[in-house]
C-alpha cells in the first residue's frame, strides 16, 4: 500500500479527512517535443488523485457501480503557471471537494512540483450516471460521505461561455479505434483532448506556452464513429497578451462531443537540456 493511501486510510478512521495529496514521477510519455508536462498529463494526474481519493471514501467508481451508477466528469477547467516541469521530476497533486448540488459535484485540485512551485490548478465537474436509464441520477445518496471545503473554490464554477465567431483555421477527421475506447465502451474522455488536437497548429504550440484549458465532455462517442475536428482562433484577450482557441469534436450526426478552450501566451518557456542532464 501506498503511503499517502495508508495516511488517507488511517485520516478517514479518525474523521478528519478533507484533502487527498499523491506524488508521481513524471514519465517520459508525460513531456512534449520542448520537455515541457503536457496540458492532458495534467488532466490525467488530477483524474487519477481523485478516483484514489474517493477511495478512501469508498465512493470509488467500483463502490457506486453496485448500485448502478458510474462517474462522469463533463467539465474540466485548469490554469497554468509558467514553471517547467520535466521529465523524471516529481510532482505533488492536491484533490478536495468544495461543492455538491442535486446533479454535480465540484472537485478542486493543486499541483505543485517538489520544491514548493505551483505547476497547475483548477477543477472539475462530476456527475452521477444512471447505468440502466442512462440518465444523471441523483447525489444524494452519496452526499453525506462527501468531505467539503467550500471556502476553497477556485473559481466560481459558473459554465464557461465560449465564444461562437471564431475563425475557422483547420479541420481533421478521425476515426474511433479500439484504444481510443475506455472500460464502458465509449472513447475515453481524456482521448477527447488528444482527438480534439488533431486539428491544433503545431508551429504555434511550439512557439506559445499554455496559460488556461477548459474542456467541455457533451455527448458520448463510440467505436468506428467518425468524428470531425475543427479549430478556431477567437478574439484576442482583452490584454492582448494572450491567443484563445477553440478545438470542436463533432459526431457524423452534427452535435458536438466535446470542446477543448485554451488560452496561450506568447513564447515558450526555456528549457536548458544541458543543464538539466548536468544536473541529474
Amino acid at each position: 500500500m501506498h503511503m499517502s493511501e495508508f495516511r488517507c486510510i488511517f485520516a478517514l478512521a479518525m474523521e478528519n479527512i478533507s484533502i487527498y495529496s499523491h506524488r508521481y514521477s513524471l514519465t517520459a510519455a508525460d513531456i512534449d517535443t520542448r520537455y515541457r508536462m503536457t496540458p492532458a498529463a495534467v488532466l490525467l494526474y488530477y483524474q487519477d488523485s481523485w478516483a484514489r481519493f474517493m477511495s478512501c471514501l469508498h465512493l470509488a467508481a467500483f463502490d457506486v457501480v453496485k448500485i448502478q451508477r458510474i462517474w462522469v466528469i463533463t467539465e474540466f477547467n485548469a490554469w497554468f503557471t509558467p514553471h517547467a516541469v520535466l521529465w523524471s521530476d516529481d510532482i505533488e497533486v492536491s484533490v478536495w471537494n468544495s461543492e455538491v448540488g442535486s446533479l454535480r459535484l465540484y472537485s478542486e485540485f493543486r499541483m505543485r512540483r517538489s520544491d514548493g512551485v505551483e505547476v497547475a490548478h483548477g477543477y472539475g465537474c462530476w456527475t452521477l450516471l444512471d447505468t440502466e436509464a442512462h440518465r444523471l441520477a441523483a447525489l444524494e445518496p452519496v452526499a453525506p460521505q462527501l468531505p467539503l471545503l467550500p471556502e476553497t473554490t477556485s473559481d466560481t464554477h459558473r459554465k464557461l461561455r465560449i465564444p461562437a465567431d471564431g475563425k475557422p483555421l483547420r479541420q481533421v477527421e478521425h476515426r474511433v479505434n479500439p484504444i481510443n475506447l475506455d472500460f464502458n465502451g465509449h472513447v475515453n474522455n481524456r482521448t477527447y483532448l488528444s482527438i480534439a488536437m488533431q486539428s491544433a497548429d503545431e508551429a504555434f504550440m511550439d512557439a506559445h506556452s499554455i496559460r488556461r484549458l477548459a474542456i467541455h465532455w457533451l455527448k458520448e462517442t463510440f467505436l468506428g464513429d467518425t468524428l470531425l475536428c475543427r479549430s478556431f482562433v477567437l478574439p484576442d484577450a482583452e490584454d492582448g497578451q494572450l491567443c484563445r482557441y477553440l478545438n470542436t469534436v463533432t459526431r457524423g450526426d452534427g452535435q458536438v462531443a466535446a470542446q477543448v478552450y485554451s488560452e496561450w501566451a506568447h513564447g515558450a518557456e526555456s528549457i536548458d537540456v544541458a543543464a538539466r542532464a548536468k544536473r541529474d
